[in-house]
């Protein structure tokens, strides 16, 4: 009943923009797609499942990634929403679009519901997001929806190989996102030979945010990245999971933060570690950080800039297909030093 009153509600909204909508131009053109797959599909997920009927045309994207790894198969979006917020085109997005039109910058977060209706989708990618039902069912009531896959436990908690997968299905672009999945594998899996050394060491990877640290736990995409490397993850932190995709760190749980490696987003946009860091006596006492086996890139304050540092924060976070082909040049000489303790 109440799905049944939000795609009626969802229906009037389209209704009563569908005049402003028809004369919003290139960017909102229908969404170029290619593929192989069959229709109808059927995608199960955590809410249940949703079956496309027909080869989607106008994709809107808001989960996490999603937007980035539809342009990865090809798919371009009408509108999709940046993890951040940013209200531009990440350079490393521009540089897969090519000459394309970028997708209508969306609100992830607090997602304006009439904004999207008024693009026309006939697909909304929520796949790797909140996992909160009530957005689910509005996007749902709007255009068929489909959410994280089945069996995930952690907000933001899907790999970047199975929201590739499921969005290329449900796009009919199958062979692509195939494709893509083992071009990207074989990046990472060269990386790992390349630096033996990695293999085995613990890691803490986090942020310095809102006068606090946080540590990111295993699900978080880029924790992916890094025990794809070969890393492991810091098993006190792991110790804290707590569906989430990262856990506080308090004053009495700094000393959790140790590890062979820590990796810590503290960087200001001067490239100038946070005062509250370096300023830090707990922190500065771990023995990681003592033998300068500590890195620190962009944080906060940079991520949501067109900026090197921003590019790179950017990338390393949303991850998938093309943030992992961007940052892994970058990465690896960071992560060596302070492997090697020359941080």
């Amino acid at each position: 009943m109440v799905l049944s009153r939000l795609r009626s509600a969802a229906l009037l909204v389209v209704a009563a923009l569908t005049l402003a909508a028809c004369g919003q131009g290139d960017a909102d053109e229908a969404a170029t797609v290619s593929g192989d797959a069959g229709f109808p599909v059927t995608i199960d997920h955590v809410f249940g499942s949703t079956t496309i009927e027909a080869r989607p045309q106008r994709v809107v994207a808001i989960g996490g990634g999603d937007m980035e790894a539809a342009i990865a198969l090809e798919v371009i979006p009408v509108g999709g929403a940046d993890w951040f917020g940013f209200t531009g085109t990440r350079g490393w997005v521009k540089t897969a679009l090519g000459d394309r039109p970028a997708p209508k910058p969306l609100q992830a977060f607090e997602p304006k519901f009439e904004e999207i209706a008024a693009l026309k989708p006939d697909l909304i990618l929520y796949v790797n997001s909140q996992n909160d039902r009530k957005q689910f069912d509005t996007f749902n009531a709007i255009a068929p929806t489909i959410a994280a896959p089945a069996g995930t436990k952690n907000v933001y908690g899907v790999t970047w190989q199975d929201q590739v997968s499921e969005i290329a299905k449900a796009t009919g672009t199958t062979a692509r996102g195939e494709q893509v999945i083992k071009d990207t594998e074989a990046l990472i899996a060269a990386a790992a030979k390349a630096n033996p050394e990695f293999a085995g060491k613990t890691i803490t990877a986090g942020v310095y945010s809102a006068d606090s640290l946080s540590a990111w736990l295993p699900s978080d995409p880029r924790m992916h990245l890094l025990t794809s490397l070969g890393f492991e993850p810091n098993p006190q932190i792991v110790a804290m999971e707590n569906g989430d995709f990262y856990v506080k760190i308090t004053p009495e749980l700094t000393g959790t933060m140790d590890a062979d490696v820590i990796y810590l987003a503290a960087l200001d946009g001067g490239g100038k570690l946070d005062p509250a860091v370096a300023k830090d006596k707990l922190f500065n006492a771990l023995p990681a950080v003592k033998g300068k086996h500590v890195a620190y890139f962009g944080g906060a304050p940079v991520i949501n800039t067109s900026t090197p540092s921003g590019e790179f924060s950017s990338a390393f976070s949303i991850g998938g297909p093309l943030g992992i082909k961007y940052v892994l040049p970058l990465l690896i000489p960071q992560l060596k030093k302070a492997v090697a303790g020359q941080a």
